[in-house]
């Protein structure tokens, strides 16, 4: 075979990208452009012009609260402020416009997550106003990176992979057709949980090497199915492909598909975890923006979450201990909520659809799960060890009433220890214990700063310290005390940046 130049192999892959934007260019018609996207509010334009109806979506923001109907049937009451309260209500009202659901095939070991299970979920989901995401394992229990088995019903034609293109499709169309006939039918669906590498396989041994082609196959049918589906019901589902990978490891899958003849998805869907995927916020808004421009696709953060504790309620082993990038090493409330919120901006800011936290209600409890009794998640949810609403917390990054707080100190004349601290009321961990969270120097000067996210409305003490010990507290002149004997922060009801510039040990500020 006569080998190729690269000249010719770079025509080759500019074709493949021009072909592939041709055949979705109607979805790229109104979609919004990365960093330049022109957006209403928190709406953005998701459309494709050749359906006969198109829906507009607002910015989502999500919850999956796929335990909590088993949860509450083993016995869990959730509260807020102590008052037994509806977690779907809790959700909506703090900002939630999205309920993403997980479906299995044919569970033969839970009564959950079922077709059954599915519509009474997505019923409290309609009640309360949210948008809903359903999404299909295609699977008999758990998909991930590291499995992804075929359903039991559709084994004995697992090699074949145009029939179980076709018994995917099918299924699809079914469930769509039921829920649609109970006024049940979800806005947009998942082809796939967490599609890394081959999936539909009759054991994980199969899961690599990845045949895209055969992937692309399985993909297609669901996403035809749907177009099928819409284009019959006049309805305007939109699709997701949903993914778990580092962020370069996320541009080569999309290359992949593409080259392979993917068809025309609406969003890339991401599990974006401190615990897997390590890179940060800011590469996080560089990959959304790049997605978009390279492949006219929105970026779904359709899985993420963040640490409050590292301690546990039961004996299920938890499945996440570490802090974002970035972060302090000191789990608390605030700093699970600053991390949702960054990465809400990170989306937001560079065209993205949306974020959507991975179950915020998966308390510990006696349900039994495949791993045992209890929850493996319980120090990433919105409650506390008895089940009540953490605020200030996580919860938050549903609301827009939060500010930008930066907090700065001058150090000038000061032998600094090993670096400088802040602490106060904000860093509390649910027991009201402070936390001491380091603070970053602005270039090489004697000014060092913190940031967050407070809420409109709220106050509180604070002060600095000069080395991680709480013996090497500031001293704060009494004249300029605003909480006992520390400093006060007080947001306003308005406010969505804030900046206070302290001096050490004094009522001065940086500008004085």
């Amino acid at each position: 075979m006569k080998k190729r130049t690269n000249s010719q192999f770079l025509e080759v892959a500019l074709l493949l990208v021009v072909c592939f934007f041709l055949s979705c260019k109607d979805s790229l018609d109104t979609a919004p452009t990365g960093k330049t996207a022109t957006q209403t509010g928190n709406e953005s334009e998701i459309s494709k012009s050749t359906k006969s109806v198109t829906v507009s979506l607002p910015f989502l923001k999500g919850v999956d609260l796929s335990y909590v109907n088993e949860l509450e049937d083993c016995g869990v009451v959730y509260t807020e402020n102590n008052q037994t309260a509806d977690p779907y209500e809790i959700m909506a009202d703090y900002g939630a416009n999205l309920l993403r659901l997980r479906l299995w095939h044919n569970p033969t070991w839970t009564s959950y997550s079922t077709l059954d299970d599915v519509k009474r979920s997505i019923q409290r989901g309609k009640n309360q106003n949210m948008y809903i995401l359903l999404d299909f394992h295609y699977s008999d229990s758990w998909t991930d990176p590291e499995k992804n088995q075929v359903p039991a019903a559709w084994l004995a034609v697992v090699d074949s992979t145009q029939i179980l293109a076709d018994s995917l499709a099918n299924y699809t169309t079914s469930v769509l057709t039921e829920l649609n006939n109970e006024n049940l039918l979800p806005d947009l669906v998942q082809i796939g949980n967490e599609i890394n590498k081959n999936i539909l396989v009759a054991d994980t041994s199969d899961l690599e090497p990845v045949n895209w082609s055969r992937n692309v196959t399985l993909l297609n049918a669901g996403i035809n199915a749907v177009e099928t589906f819409n284009t019959n019901h006049n309805k305007d589902i939109k699709t997701v492909l949903h993914i778990a990978m580092d962020d370069d490891d996320v541009r080569t899958w999309m290359s992949n598909i593409t080259t392979n003849g993917i068809g025309c998805f609406d969003m890339l869907g991401l599990s974006y975890y401190p615990q897997w995927q390590r890179y940060s916020t800011d590469d996080l808004g560089q990959l959304v923006s790049d997605i978009y421009t390279q492949y006219g696709k929105q970026v779904l953060i359709a899985e993420t979450g963040h640490i409050w504790t590292r301690e546990w309620n039961d004996n299920s082993i938890n499945l996440m201990s570490k802090m974002a990038v970035g972060f302090p090493n000191t789990p608390c409330p605030q700093l699970q909520k600053d991390f949702l919120i960054e990465v809400k901006k990170a989306v937001q800011e560079n065209g993205g659809a949306g974020v959507i936290d991975w179950e915020p209600a998966w308390v510990s409890a006696d349900n039994v799960t495949l791993w045992g009794v209890g929850s493996n998640w319980e120090n990433v949810t919105f409650f506390d060890f008895s089940d009540n609403l953490i605020t200030p917390g996580g919860v938050e990054f549903l609301s827009e009433n939060n500010a930008q707080v930066t907090f700065r100190v001058d150090m000038s004349g000061v032998s600094i220890a090993d670096t400088v601290y802040i602490t106060g009321e904000f860093t509390a961990d649910i027991y009201g214990s402070w936390q001491l969270f380091p603070m970053k120097q602005e270039g090489s000067s004697s000014v060092y700063y913190f940031k967050t996210y407070l809420s409109q409305g709220q106050s509180g003490a604070y002060y600095y310290l000069n080395g991680n010990s709480w013996n090497n507290r500031e001293t704060v002149p009494s004249a300029c005390h605003g909480k006992w004997s520390d400093r006060l922060y007080s947001i306003s009801s308005s406010a969505t940046q804030v900046t206070y510039s302290n001096v050490w040990g004094s009522c001065a500020t940086i500008d004085d």
